[in-house]
């Protein structure tokens, strides 16, 4: 007679399955390359050389300069995680911030091969860059048309914020000013995948880098602020501002984000 062994013991697998036996979720793509699928077809070899763009970032604190204005560039930063501003400096050390570099943003890579910055750029909160010599930037631009289109579409997005943030300093009120601002942010963070899933985002900033974005006096932008969270429409908190009515806050700041959206380019 065939003898058959006997069967292993059952042993059920357990359910709910544990986290450790679930397949890893695909990670969320580079920021730079977030932001430039947003404008041109990036094939396979336009990603690999972005993500290789990317590789070994280095830590940096808050406060630090990545950029002196009239400095001459032999490289660009390209920041990774936090936040910078671009901004101007005055005589008397008065200061106007030009604009803000999110994840993705490189800095400023029209200098680097043009000439000399006219502004300096500084990190608003401890971060993360890679320092990437101009002459790879270079031969990236040469060996990738469609990344150099990218940028270029980019560039063209650059412009238009700035044309948005003359007439916020110049033509708008206080509320105006500050609502299209924070407004602004999180349009531009949710293109990167850089808001939370309860609508809340990284704001590293205090009423005194305010008042140099918005060209208020901090007096009044404490005033302003008080009134956005007493009427309900933000909260922030430990350097994350949650918008808490989004459609009030764009009505008060008569913000349209079609500056911010650039058709994307199929070719």
């Amino acid at each position: 007679m065939i003898q058959f062994p006997d069967p292993a013991p059952f042993d059920p697998a357990p359910w709910p399955p544990s986290a450790r036996d679930l397949p890893e979720p695909p990670a969320p793509p580079q920021p730079l390359i977030a932001k430039l699928r947003r404008f041109v077809r990036l094939e396979e070899c336009d990603l690999d050389a972005l993500r290789n763009l990317a590789a070994y970032p280095k830590n940096y604190r808050s406060g630090h300069i990545l950029i002196h204005e009239n400095a001459v560039p032999d490289h660009v930063y390209l920041l990774v995680r936090g936040m910078a501003c671009r901004y101007k400096l005055l005589p008397s050390g008065q200061r106007q911030i030009l604009g803000y570099l999110i994840p993705g943003d490189l800095c400023d890579i029209h200098f680097a091969t043009l000439g000399r910055p006219d502004h300096s750029v500084s990190l608003l909160a401890d971060s993360a860059a890679v320092k990437i010599p101009t002459r790879r930037i270079v031969d990236l631009l040469a060996d990738h048309p469609q990344i150099e289109r990218a940028l270029s579409l980019a560039a063209i997005l650059d412009i238009a914020i700035l044309r948005e943030w003359l007439l916020n300093v110049g033509q708008r009120n206080a509320l105006q000013k500050l609502s299209h601002f924070f407004c602004e942010m999180k349009v531009r963070l949710e293109a990167i995948g850089e808001v939370s899933f309860d609508g809340s985002f990284e704001m590293p900033v205090n009423q005194s880098t305010l008042a140099d974005t918005t060209g208020l006096t901090p007096v009044h932008v404490n005033r302003t602020l008080q009134r956005l969270r007493s009427d309900g429409l933000i909260k922030l908190c430990h350097r994350r501002l949650s918008i808490l009515d989004p459609d009030r806050l764009a009505a008060i700041a008569e913000f349209d984000a079609h500056y911010l959206q650039i058709r994307q380019c199929q070719r």
